[in-house]
C-alpha cells in the first residue's frame, strides 16, 4: 500500500528519487498516508541542498510528524536537514541547528532503533558538535551494520575518517557511497573533496570534472575544483572555474559563503590581494548580522599569509564550533600554517591528529 502511495505521489510531484531515499521509503513506518506525502516532499526539497529547501523541508516533517507521531523516518528527515543547515552546508549557526539534529536523531531511535539512518544523523551532529569522534565512529559502524546499502551513512562516515586522516578507510567508504548511487552529486563530489584533502590533486580534479559533467550548475563542486587547481598553483584555470559560476552563487551571503569565501581564498594565493581582502571585509560586514563560519573566513587570510588574523578567526570559529573545524587536521588551506605553534594548539584540543 505504502508503495503504491509513494508511486503515484512521486508520478504527480515529478520526482527524481535517490536510491538513498527508496532505502528510507521501503523501510518507512507512517501508518497514514498523509504523512507519507509530507514525508516524500521533505525528502524532494532537501535533496535540493538549498537554505530555503532545507527550511521547507523541515515544515513537510513536521507536518508528516503531527499526523503520524510514531513516523521515525520523520524523525530523520529532521535531523538530516538540521545537519546540513548548520553542519554540511554552513547556512545556519551550530548552537542553533546541531542540538535539534541530535534530538530528532535520538526521538527517531526511541522509536525505532533499527533505523540505520538514525544512528547516522545522531553520528554526524555529534562528530560535528560535540567533537565526540568515539561516539560518533561507533554510531557510523552500527548505522551500516542495520543497513549496509545506505550511501549517505558511507559517505559522512567517509567524512569523520577523513578529518582523523585515515585516509584508506576514508577512501574505502566514500567508494561504497558512490557505488550504492553512482549518479549523487554527494557522493561524487565527495571523491572528489576526499582526494583534494588528501592533497591528490589531480585525482581531485578528476571527480570534479566528473561531478560537473552530470550537474554543471553545482556550485559549490566547481568552487572545490577551482580550489583543486590553486592548490596546484594552476591559478588561471581555478580563477576560470569560478568564471563559470553565476554571480549569485559566488556573492558573499549567508546562504553561499562557503563559495565565496573559496574565491577569497583562490584570489590571496594567486595574488590578487585587493579583491581577497574585499570579499574578507564584505564577509567582516555580514558577520555583524548573519552567521558567517569563522573557519572559513579565515582561509582568506591564511592565503594572504596573515597568519595572526587567520589564528585569530580560527579561535572564534572554535568557539562556536563551527562545522569547518574538524577539517582543520586536512585541509590544504593551512599549509603555510603547519609549523606554528598555535597550530598544534588548536588540533590538541580539537582531539584531532597532528599531520604526518
Amino acid at each position: 500500500m505504502q508503495q503504491e502511495i509513494a508511486s503515484a505521489i512521486s508520478g504527480n510531484l515529478r520526482l527524481r528519487l535517490t536510491s538513498e531515499d527508496k532505502t528510507r521509503l521501503a523501510k518507512s513506518s507512517a501508518t497514514n498516508p498523509e504523512a507519507y506525502q509530507f514525508y516524500l516532499k521533505g525528502r524532494y526539497l532537501a535533496n535540493q541542498s538549498t537554505v530555503e529547501g532545507l527550511k521547507k523541508s523541515m515544515e513537510y516533517f513536521q507536518q508528516a510528524i503531527d499526523k503520524d507521531s510514531g513516523y521515525a523516518m520523520a524523525y530523520v528527515g529532521l535531523a538530516d536537514s538540521y545537519n546540513w543547515l548548520g553542519g554540511g552546508l554552513n547556512y545556519l549557526p551550530p548552537s542553533e541547528t546541531l542540538p535539534k539534529a541530535k534530538a530528532a536523531a535520538r526521538k527517531a531511535l526511541e522509536l525505532d532503533d533499527t533505523l540505520g539512518e538514525a544512528h547516522a544523523a545522531l553520528a554526524y551532529a555529534e562528530w560535528f558538535y560535540d567533537r565526540d569522534w568515539p561516539s560518533a565512529e561507533r554510531e557510523f559502524k552500527r548505522a551500516i551494520e542495520l543497513n549496509p546499502n545506505s550511501a549517505i551513512s558511507h559517505e559522512r562516515y567517509s567524512e569523520c575518517l577523513l578529518t582523523r586522516t585515515r585516509f584508506g578507510e576514508g577512501i574505502d567508504e566514500i567508494k561504497r557511497a558512490q557505488e550504492l548511487d553512482p549518479v549523487s552529486t554527494q557522493e561524487l563530489g565527495g571523491l572528489g573533496h576526499a582526494y583534494l584533502i588528501m592533497h591528490r590533486y589531480d585525482e581531485s580534479i578528476s571527480y570534479f570534472q566528473k561531478a560537473l559533467d552530470l550537474y554543471p550548475n553545482a556550485a559549490f563542486i566547481r568552487a572545490q575544483l577551482a580550489w583543486s587547481y590553486a592548490a596546484k598553483r594552476m591559478y588561471p584555470q581555478a580563477l576560470a572555474e569560478y568564471e563559470k559560476i553565476a554571480e549569485p552563487d559566488k556573492s558573499v551571503a549567508a546562504e553561499n559563503q562557503l563559495v565565496a569565501s573559496g574565491l577569497g581564498w583562490v584570489y590571496a594565493v594567486s595574488g590578487r590581494r585587493a579583491d581577497a581582502l574585499k570579499i574578507a571585509k564584505e564577509l567582516g560586514d555580514l558577520s555583524s548580522h548573519a552567521y558567517v563560519d569563522f573557519y572559513q573566513f579565515a582561509t582568506i587570510y591564511a592565503g594572504l599569509g596573515e597568519k595572526d588574523e587567520a589564528f585569530r578567526l580560527l579561535e572564534k570559529g572554535y568557539e562556536e564550533r563551527s562545522a569547518g573545524m574538524p577539517y582543520l587536521a586536512v585541509d590544504p588551506f593551512w599549509d603555510g600554517m603547519r609549523s606554528d605553534p598555535r597550530y598544534a594548539d588548536l588540533l590538541r584540543r580539537m582531539s584531532l591528529p597532528q599531520p604526518k
